[in-house]
């Protein structure tokens, strides 16, 4: 097992700073693609969340009803 740094990550808001997106490591266009193999790939864990946001989403409008 081993762990990483990286100069885009904003760690208060888990937010890629480089991709203007929410940090997946090894997700295309990260500094860490093809560098590392990960357990779980960053296409399964790009899915999960999404499909956490979205739920989410639904949630909130079903809420305001």
């Amino acid at each position: 097992m081993s762990s990483f740094s990286c100069q885009f990550i904003d760690l208060k808001n888990d937010h890629c700073i480089r991709l203007k997106q929410t940090c997946v490591p090894g997700r295309n266009g990260c500094v860490l693609n093809g560098r590392f193999v990960f357990a779980v790939p960053a296409e399964s864990r790009i899915n999960e969340n999404l499909k956490i946001k979205n739920d989410s989403i639904r949630k909130h409008k079903k809420d305001k009803k």
